[in-house]
C-alpha cells in the first residue's frame, strides 16, 4: 500500500511541474491505452494504460518517467524510465522510436512484480491546442512471479510460478 501511495504522489508531483523557455515548454505529458498479441505460454492478452512525463533534451530527444496499470492475469503497476527519439523534423505525420525500461509492482497478494520493458515505433499527428495523437506498435516484456495452489483429494500443493509475458503491443494516446 505504501508503494501505491508513493506512485500516486509521484504522478501528482510530475503533473504539477512547469518549465518554460522562450514561450516553449520543455515538459510534456502523454497518456496511452493499449493491448497486445501474446507470444508466450501461458498466453495472456494484456491491456495497458500509461501516463508519461517527458523533458525535452533537444529538438528530437526527450527523456522522462512513466507509470500506469497493466492487466495480465494479475494487475501490475509499472514504474519506468523512458527515452524518445523523433525521426526527422516536425511535420504532419512525425515518426518516432521509444524505449521504456523499469519494474512493475503487484498490488495483490501472492504475486510479485518484475522487470518491465517496452520498445516501440510510432507516428504522431498534430491536433488542436498543441495536442498530438500517437499510434505505436512495439514489443513488450513483463516478468512476474505468482504463488499457485493445487488441491486434490490427497494433497495441497503450493509452488512459485515465474512468468515472462512477451507480446506485440499496440498503443494509441495523446501527447500534450
Amino acid at each position: 500500500m505504501k508503494r501505491f501511495i508513493f506512485i500516486i504522489l509521484l504522478c501528482i508531483a510530475v503533473s504539477s511541474v512547469k518549465a518554460q523557455t522562450n514561450g516553449e515548454s520543455k515538459i510534456s505529458f502523454a497518456t496511452t491505452i493499449g493491448t497486445g498479441l501474446s507470444m508466450s505460454t501461458p498466453s495472456s492478452t494484456p491491456f495497458t494504460w500509461q501516463v508519461l512525463g517527458y523533458y525535452k533534451l533537444t529538438d528530437r530527444w526527450s527523456a522522462g518517467a512513466g507509470t500506469g496499470l497493466s492487466f495480465y492475469e494479475k494487475t501490475l503497476i509499472p514504474v519506468y524510465g523512458n527515452i524518445r527519439f523523433q525521426i526527422g523534423r516536425e511535420r504532419k505525420f512525425t515518426p518516432y522510436v521509444e524505449s521504456a525500461v523499469g519494474y512493475a509492482f503487484a498490488p495483490s497478494g501472492n504475486t510479485n512484480g518484475g522487470f518491465f520493458m517496452n520498445q516501440s515505433v510510432g507516428i504522431q499527428y498534430p491536433l488542436k491546442n498543441k495536442m498530438k495523437l500517437q499510434l505505436a506498435v512495439g514489443y513488450e516484456l513483463q516478468e512476474l512471479e505468482r504463488l499457485k495452489k493445487h488441491t486434490d483429494s490427497f494433497f495441497l500443493k503450493e509452488f512459485e510460478e515465474k512468468l515472462s509475458h512477451h507480446s506485440i503491443s499496440f498503443k494509441i494516446g495523446l501527447k500534450f
